[in-house]
């Protein structure tokens, strides 16, 4: 008997050891999400094979994301500092001709870039002496100050000096109108109450947000710059000014 008493002690050790496997909770995955109406979205399995982006980005349902996108491009600053003189020769003679020296503002040089979420563009600010009516009706040697709804501003002045006034109010403040009418969301007006200036120079930098004044008012001899001009989102671009 006494021999029986390990082997029974052994048999039940077994017994007990098997009885511990079979009543063990299997492992459960681990559940992270949100409550959506009482259920729980649990966290996806990784993915041994190719790549997932977000947001249906690249998904056959969806457009791309800017099919008009330029390849990758490269500004050469001897260019730039080349098109600035042009450009300041160009706004020197326009000045001095009878009806051309309306506006102060003139485009061109090597850089223009057009998509439907940013446009990158030169323009050249010329200094003005003598005062002449704005788009606003306001006989002033700047130009309006402007307000945009649908884009940031992003400034690289590239030649020149000059001055950026930046914020407060817009005097005088009327929507912008072309040969179609009324363009919703961009402003016109001076002078600017309240605003914030800001002396700029050739590698100055200058981001001004939706709906900020801003009013460029140039030393003699003018400034140039590139300027960026970043949709918010889906705001209609033939709004963007």
């Amino acid at each position: 008997m006494k021999k029986m008493v390990p082997v029974m002690m052994l048999g039940a050790a077994m017994i007990g050891f098997m009885a511990g496997q079979g009543m063990r909770l299997k492992p459960q995955a681990v559940l992270s999400g949100h409550f959506d109406e009482l259920s729980m979205i649990p966290s996806a399995v990784a993915q041994e094979k190719g790549e997932v982006l977000p947001f249906g980005y690249n998904s056959p349902r969806q457009p791309a994301l800017a099919p008009d996108a330029p390849p990758t491009t490269y500004w050469n600053i001897d260019d730039i500092r080349r098109a600035h003189t042009e450009l300041a020769e160009k706004a020197a003679k326009a000045l001095t001709q009878a009806g051309s020296g309306s506006s102060q503002s003139f485009g061109g040089g090597p850089v223009h870039v057009q998509t439907r979420n940013f446009s990158i563009f030169m323009l050249y600010r010329a200094h003005r002496e003598q005062p002449v009516m704005s788009l606003t009706k306001v006989n002033s040697v700047w130009d309006d100050a402007e307000m945009h709804a649908g884009a940031y501003d992003f400034y690289v002045i590239t030649g020149g000096t000059g001055e950026m006034i930046v914020g407060g109010k817009i005097a005088n403040r009327q929507n912008l109108k072309d040969k179609d009418g009324v363009i919703p969301g961009e402003y016109r007006g001076q002078p600017i109450e309240g605003g914030e200036t800001y002396k700029v120079k050739p590698g100055d930098w200058l981001l001004i947000p939706p709906d900020t004044p801003h009013q460029p008012k140039p030393d003699a001899g003018g400034f140039s710059y590139m300027i960026m001009k970043i949709n918010v989102g889906l705001y209609p671009w033939s709004l963007v000014r």
